[in-house]
């Protein structure tokens, strides 16, 4: 029956999750075909290692950013549907979303079966209108499914199928999740480390003792499994200590901005930041703290106690873990947009509640959930922090303008680019070019080498031309041929474009 219902939801409600998905981010992302472009450096950058990687380049070893590669390689995949735009990462955001939704469905599905759809435009609406919404594309908005089915994996076997022995499909399949967290963003991780450390613990509570130790084991070597194919890659590429230094190495030593000596500061700052996403944030927050509450509020009989420590642990551990290297950056957050879906089960129940003074014409009930859709889709295009760029024409970005004059000066083989003390906002893809610098563009992680390398750049005059932003240069032997005034991200930005002097 319970197989039969699964297979009954693919043939009908995910359709309906990836309509959803598709139409949500066409108007809200960045990334959608109806923007002039994404002018976000994070996305940008990924898409530039991702297409290098399709045409031969190597991570870290010619292309540097601290990211993992599995980061590069979804935007690398992004790129053999479009090499120039973004239409590639629109189509992937809209597959992952789609997954993310439907998993949100099923979480509500597992404690009430009637009105359950309503989370799906619900948390279109409140995740993609949101500030943490940020442009599109981020690794963590792509994530979200993983951890929305995780959840789904875990609070189903809990209600349904405990105390008996947890499937080894279910583990692997989360150790598969969780490897590419690893080699995406390992502090994401922190998930899963309670996730199959409470089902390790109700295993030995229910005297599985065999099972608890062979799903540990089957959860390691999978999620270890994971990266094989990338050691053998870098490997093959005499990439593998690059690999390991700049993704392990200088994330782990470099990257965080907290005193490490005081552990009250690090609690001081992830509590600031948790404040911080719920007041950019409140339509998620909210539901977030709702879901959390009514779950550990459901009686014994209901929600085992183990649940309840199981759901509080992966939500704290993970907000914990995004926050206490003392960045809070907007996207951050979206992680933790799965437990929205518990938010969503007080209400639909409170809605059961009210189905005997509606109508019983099913019409009706299809007529408004199509205008609740609309209205939704309608809150979150106003509240979107994105849509003062559907406003501007992709002519008049200096993306464009400064390829638009590159190709004036030089065939577009003949155009080298740097962007030189900025991290890149989509030069490199309006130009057409992968640079052929392993220090193409600022990162968050300040390595000397880094400055060194632009430096040595400037100073060979490698780059027939230079784009930066907020920095007026006189470098020898280049000379400023453009510049434009660009607002974004709540401010203005003045990118210049210069040209050797041959």
């Amino acid at each position: 029956m319970e197989r039969a219902r699964k297979a009954s939801d693919w043939k009908t409600i995910y359709p309906l999750c990836l309509l959803f998905a598709a139409a949500f981010l066409f108007l809200l992302t960045k990334s959608s075909p109806l923007y002039p472009l994404n002018e976000w450096v994070d996305a940008n950058i990924y898409f530039t290692i991702g297409k290098g990687m399709m045409r031969g380049f190597v991570p870290y070893l010619n292309l540097y950013d601290q990211k993992g590669p599995t980061a590069f390689l979804i935007y690398g995949l992004a790129s053999l549907i479009s090499g120039t735009s973004f239409v590639g990462v629109y189509v992937i955001e809209t597959i992952a979303f789609s997954f993310f939704l439907f998993a949100a469905y099923r979480i509500v599905a597992l404690y009430t079966e009637k009105f359950a759809l309503l989370v799906v435009p619900v948390c279109a609406a409140f995740i993609l209108g949101s500030l943490s919404f940020s442009h599109g594309g981020s690794f963590e908005e792509l994530m979200m499914p993983l951890f929305a089915w995780s959840l789904y994996d875990t609070l189903r076997y809990f209600k349904q199928s405990y105390p008996n022995p947890v499937p080894l499909k279910m583990i692997a399949r989360n150790a598969l999740f969780a490897g590419i967290m690893l080699y995406g963003k390992f502090t994401l991780l922190a998930f899963y480390i309670v996730w199959m450390g409470v089902l390790a613990i109700s295993q030995l509570m229910a005297k599985h003792v065999k099972r608890a130790f062979s799903a540990s084991g089957l959860f390691l070597v999978v999620m270890f499994s994971v990266g094989i194919p990338f050691v053998l890659y870098f490997a093959a590429n005499g990439a593998l200590k690059d690999f390991y230094h700049y993704y392990f190495y200088s994330n782990i030593f470099n990257y965080s901005l907290t005193d490490e000596s005081s552990a009250l500061s690090t609690v001081f700052v992830i509590i600031k930041s948790v404040g911080a996403f719920s007041f950019r944030n409140p339509q998620i927050a909210l539901l977030i703290a709702l879901g959390l509450i009514w779950f550990l509020l459901q009686k014994r009989d209901r929600v085992k106690p183990i649940e309840k420590i199981n759901v509080l642990l992966m939500a704290g551990l993970l907000a914990c873990a995004i926050y206490m290297g003392g960045q809070g950056y907007r996207y951050y957050g979206l992680v933790l947009t799965p437990f929205m879906a518990l938010g969503m089960v007080p209400l639909v129940r409170l809605l059961e509640k009210a189905e005997p003074l509606l109508t019983k014409k099913s019409w009706y009930k299809h007529a408004a959930f199509a205008g609740a859709t609309v209205l939704l889709l309608g809150f979150a295009l106003l509240i979107s922090d994105n849509r003062y760029m559907l406003s501007i024409r992709r002519e008049d970005t200096p993306q464009v303008r400064f390829a638009t004059t590159m190709r004036e000066k030089k065939t577009e083989e003949e155009v080298t680019l740097l962007c030189y003390g900025c991290p890149d906002a989509g030069f490199y893809l309006a130009a057409n070019v992968i640079p052929p610098y392993r220090f193409f563009t600022r990162v968050n992680v300040p390595l000397p080498e880094l400055t060194e390398g632009q430096n040595s750049y400037l100073t060979e005059k490698s780059a027939e031309f230079v784009v930066t932003r907020n920095l007026e240069i006189s470098p020898d032997g280049y000379q400023l041929i453009q510049d434009q005034t660009f607002w974004s991200e709540g401010q203005d930005d003045t990118f210049r474009l210069y040209q050797r002097v041959n």
